[in-house]
């Protein structure tokens, strides 16, 4: 007998318990729709090409 599982489309998900815990593994890193990174475009710009090389 095999045993079939269907995959979760984290982008849609239907169980309470799937989404608690997509958002309890979420909050174990970092995540750039919760951080805005356009407040910090100035400082970027201040940066040399060897800092931006550095931070990516």
């Amino acid at each position: 007998m095999e045993t079939y599982y269907k995959a979760i489309n984290w982008n849609a998900i239907e169980d309470v318990i799937d989404k608690s815990t997509w958002e309890k593994l979420t909050e174990q890193f970092w995540l750039d729709t919760r951080i805005p990174l356009s407040n910090d475009l100035d400082d970027w710009r201040k940066l040399s090409n060897q800092e931006k090389d550095l931070v990516g």
